[in-house]
């Protein structure tokens, strides 16, 4: 049996725990199969107009589902069931499996944030307080200690293998590790990593009847400020950069764990039976990337349709007419080219090989075997002073960027775009390469680089970064500007949700008249 260092030590105990948890006997919520049919398919289309990670789909329905009925002005009593029948019909939560003592737990937590509400009447904060209302009736619903694991096991291993030039705090240093590791790894949204803080530095909040939400509110915004701070640290971006560069062998960790907990626990005390493991879970993953990718590029596209090209295309011929001339040249172009550039931008994603396998290997036996870290990463040192050479890549970098947006333009003058069709390009242009940048670090989850990239691969994103930067800046401002997510919420959402619950009704009423039926017969 070969020794494990502290760290990993601390991790197989949290999931030996996790492994004894005792499943519920008591009584459950049901659902009929009518109404969750009509549901699934409603938030898959819901699901399209907004891109987000699958893991935080199920939190932004919470949040969608209380915004509506809190609008509504329903009692938390009410509210409270009916939230949990919404998601059990979307298949949000399996049907049979949330305990009925689980209403009263969502009541309270749904009064407790009412309260909130009447105490602040600025619209920011009030966003963020419903939004921290979905991710704790989230955890309370479905608590899986897994991903906190994983996360805790991957910040107190990188800590002390990261410096932050400037940052004598430890502790300072360790909360921005943590949240690098949030957002790098577990990829989670910044409510998330700020519920998660604020578990930590101020757990009464969640006390359930033993708080009063008037008396703690004031020490929330509190410790709402030192998050924001912590959240918004100055050198935050390039901590997460050297953290993404960092995780690849937790990410085989983290399927290790969730695919085979009693496995994992079994291979991790032999260093031989971990790697062999390790290895032939990693070829499993490089197969099972490159359909994540396929399908991420294929729900992109999608997306982009749904929200921005529709809308954009319904301008553009209006327009041509309107001027008097259509040019189905600029039209047809306009129409093809953003699914054909996210094809061809995801088209060159390879499969790592032996090589890559063999790093991933060799770091997954430093972090958990190893108690010294072999290398200590400086962040920020080259922030201070900026080398000549930096200043000469940003002019020309600020050059590139007039540049290649220019040499756009003429190329579609020379195709006789009008100025609403070069608008329309050159924002499918930027958006879809921005996307198609997302998916490909997709690809890269078990790709371990150590800062090593290619002459060509730099040159080319070096080209690609003005479109890029563009492209996420748009996509970040329309996103405030879902329309059709509107549309989605409060006109169709609303009505359709009454009329499963009309629907729910019907069957309980049937199934009680068949079953006084059977019981008088």
């Amino acid at each position: 049996m070969d020794s494990l260092n502290s760290n990993s030590q601390y991790f197989v105990k949290g999931i030996k725990y996790a492994l004894t948890s005792v499943k519920t006997t008591e009584e459950t919520i049901q659902t009929s199969h009518a109404a969750s049919s009509l549901a699934v398919a409603y938030e898959a289309a819901r699901n399209a107009v907004e891109f987000r990670s699958d893991h935080l789909i199920r939190q932004a329905a919470i949040v969608r589902i209380l915004r509506r009925r809190l609008f509504l002005g329903q009692k938390s009593e009410k509210l409270a069931p009916l939230l949990i029948r919404e998601l059990i019909w979307a298949r949000y939560l399996k049907d049979d499996s949330v305990p009925v003592s689980k209403i009263n737990a969502i009541e309270e937590i749904i009064d407790k944030y009412k309260i909130s509400f009447t105490l602040v009447d600025d619209k920011n904060l009030s966003e963020w307080l419903l939004n921290l209302a979905g991710c704790e009736i989230e955890e309370s619903l479905v608590f899986n200690p897994y991903p906190q694991l994983l996360i805790n096991f991957v910040s107190e291993s990188l800590q002390p293998r990261i410096r932050i030039d400037g940052l004598n705090d430890e502790k300072l240093k360790d909360i921005q590790v943590y949240i690098a590791v949030e957002r790098a790894f577990a990829k989670n949204s910044e409510i998330f990593i700020a519920f998660h803080l604020l578990k930590a530095i101020y757990p009464k909040w969640f006390g359930g009847q033993s708080i009063d939400p008037k008396i703690a509110f004031p020490k929330l915004l509190n410790v709402k400020k030192e998050i924001d701070q912590n959240l918004q640290f100055p050198l935050a971006v390039e901590v997460k950069r050297e953290v993404t560069k960092m995780v690849t062998p937790f990410n085989v960790m983290r399927e290790m764990t969730i695919r085979n907990p009693e496995l994992f626990l079994k291979s991790i005390e032999n260093k031989e039976e971990f790697e062999k493991e390790a290895r032939v879970l990693l070829e499993k993953l490089y197969a099972e990337n490159r359909g994540r990718s396929v399908r991420a590029s294929t729900r992109s596209i999608i997306y982009i349709l749904l929200t921005k090209m529709i809308f954009a295309l319904a301008l553009e011929l209006p327009f041509d007419l309107f001027v008097g001339r259509t040019n189905f040249l600029a039209l047809g172009i306009n129409l093809i080219f953003p699914p054909t550039l996210m094809f061809l931008l995801n088209a060159r994603i390879k499969t790592p090989g032996e090589e890559n396998t063999k790093r991933i290997l060799d770091k997954m036996d430093e972090y958990v075997y190893s108690e010294k870290a072999a290398k200590i990463i400086e962040v920020g040192k080259r922030k201070k002073a900026t080398s000549i050479f930096e200043k000469i890549f940003l002019m020309i970098y600020s050059i590139l960027f007039i540049g290649i947006f220019g040499f756009i333009i003429w190329g579609l003058n020379g195709l006789h775009f009008n100025i609403l069709s070069q608008a329309i390009f050159i924002f499918f242009l930027c958006v879809v390469s921005f996307f198609a940048y997302r998916v490909r670090s997709i690809s890269k989850d078990y790709v371990y680089q150590e800062g090593r990239e290619g002459i060509i691969s730099s040159f080319v994103d070096f080209l690609f970064l003005p479109i890029i930067r563009v492209g996420q800046w748009l996509s970040s401002q329309i996103a405030k500007l879902n329309v059709l997510g509107f549309i989605f919420d409060f006109i169709i959402e609303a009505p359709l949700k009454a009329f499963l619950e009309v629907i729910e009704e019907w069957v309980h009423f049937v199934r009680a008249k068949k079953e006084e039926i059977f019981t008088e017969s």
